[in-house]
């Protein structure tokens, strides 16, 4: 059975009235007495409680008009949003949780608030709720996520312990009755490339080294002989410690990765790490929600790449949450190392579908905006911190403008789809499996909708947060394409 763009019941209304009204309601206490230091009259009092419930009502009419969802017998499509218009699909599959709430003043109309949860849904806030929904229309919800549910794949954890486990020689036997398929070993040199070209590390010892030795003359002008020589070891155990940091950093890197190996026997992968402490981890390959490809700026000049696994919860036990397919790869081996390794996946890439004529005032407006207002105002008080302040939001502008370039999507098959966009100042490459896809999410405002843009959002649950691709200030028409695409 089919429903076509239903409206919520009317006593919604009257729902989200008493909601803005409790929600609003400090607010108004406080515009009240900023207003009326002395004691108001009643006619006022009056009055502004009039006004008050008026527009909480006025509000409330508007979110009624602006909800309205579909269902057929595969989703539950939802459009809602004052000035920001939010549609959200959930597939009746991805359904974990229908919660209803039979209220008292409910009751009587044979209503119930309806929450729809999936894996993606945060802590306290389901993915879609309704306010209230007739019995009828939840039975019908209930009867058509049960028709889509299908039998649960076993789920296997992963392991991960300092000595080989019993998974471990589970996989060592099988590997000696049936040999196996790959296997891939990071070198040392490139354990050592890994660790120089991290982005966090290195920048902080630039960024820190180069304000202690920009700053020493500036405190030579105003220091006696006796000072300055202070300054001068003061400044020389800093830039010591930040270079001892540096190396540390770089050690602790080779110690955590060193005889890095990854085995599969196309079932699972065994992961092998460490020089101390020998870490072996056994991941299913049915547990891999996702790769992400990363290639910070300094990784870019080398033409290097660094994969990550998004495994499902409960896949990993690293303090980090970060597993490490490939911690460093050359983008020239990337597709064929890739499809050794994952041959049910698909890798290889033609063109991507970009957004035409990005606009790129959309993508650099407000870090241009608050950038310039905090670099005016610190610009009276200090000059090194307009420096910062330039420097740090500039970054973000000129971050934003390369997303606009280079963000895009591409489907390698029916089953798996390439999301690229820019996270910070690193290009990030996900690779999603469509059945492990929570939910997709298209938002847009009325400005951006008469232009043909917004924001297009996939979301896969990994460990105990999200995981999401975004596809930001993206044609409608592309929009659509996905939509079609993840429900097919």
């Amino acid at each position: 059975m089919i429903y076509e763009n239903q409206r919520l019941p009317l006593l919604c209304i009257g729902l989200y009235w008493f909601k803005n009204c409790k929600n609003f309601l400090v607010l108004a206490f406080l515009l009240v007495f900023k207003l009326f230091n002395n004691a108001p009259s009643f006619p006022m009092i009056l009055g502004g409680i009039l006004l008050f419930l008026l527009v909480c009502l006025i509000f409330a009419v508007l979110s009624y008009a602006r909800f309205t969802f579909q269902i057929d017998q595969t989703s539950v499509l939802v459009n809602k949003g004052l000035f920001i218009q939010k549609q959200t699909i959930l597939p009746f599959e991805r359904i974990q949780t229908i919660q209803e709430n039979h209220y008292f003043y409910l009751r009587p109309f044979k209503l119930a608030e309806v929450k729809l949860e999936s894996a993606a849904s945060s802590s306290g806030e389901a993915e879609i709720l309704f306010p209230a929904l007739p019995l009828a229309l939840i039975a019908s919800i209930e009867a058509s996520k049960k028709a889509a549910a299908t039998p649960q794949q076993p789920t296997a954890q992963t392991t991960s312990r300092e000595e080989p486990t019993d998974d471990y020689a589970a996989f060592s036997a099988e590997k000696s009755a049936k040999p196996s398929l790959e296997t891939f070993t990071l070198k040392f040199k490139e354990i050592f490339l890994f660790s120089l070209t991290d982005f966090s590390v290195f920048t902080l010892v630039l960024v820190i080294g180069y304000n202690v030795i920009d700053n020493i003359p500036n405190l030579f002008a105003y220091a006696s002989e006796l000072q300055q020589l202070g300054l001068l070891l003061g400044a020389a155990l800093l830039l010591g410690l930040l270079i001892l940091f540096f190396f540390l950093a770089i050690a602790r890197n080779l110690f955590r990765y060193y005889g890095f190996t990854v085995k599969t026997n196309q079932q699972q992968l065994l992961i092998t790490q460490g020089l101390f402490s020998k870490r072996h981890q056994t991941i299913p390959l049915a547990r891999i929600q996702g790769l992400s490809v990363e290639q910070n700026l300094y990784r870019r000049i080398f033409h290097l790449s660094s994969v990550k696994l998004l495994l499902a919860a409960g896949s990993s036990s690293e303090s980090d949450d970060t597993v490490y397919l490939f911690p460093i790869l050359k983008e020239a081996q990337l597709t064929e190392t890739l499809t050794r390794f994952l041959p049910e996946w698909s890798f290889q890439q033609t063109a991507l579908v970009k957004n035409p004529r990005p606009n790129f005032w959309y993508f650099c407006r407000w870090p241009l905006l608050i950038g310039l207002l905090a670099v005016g105002i610190s610009a009276f008080f200090f000059w090194w911190l307009a420096l910062i302040f330039f420097v740090f939001f500039g970054s973000f502008v000129l971050s934003s403008i390369w997303r606009g370039k280079i963000q895009g999507y591409q489907f390698l098959d029916n089953h798996v789809l390439l999301c690229q966009t820019i996270r910070g100042l690193t290009k990030v490459t996900a690779y999603l499996k469509k059945n492990k896809i929570q939910d997709f999410t298209v938002t847009t405002t009325h400005w951006q909708h008469k232009k043909g843009l917004g924001k297009s959002q996939l979301t896969i649950k990994t460990e105990d947060t999200l995981t999401e691709s975004k596809l930001f200030y993206f044609p409608l028409t592309e929009a659509e394409n996905l939509r079609r695409w993840f429900l097919s």
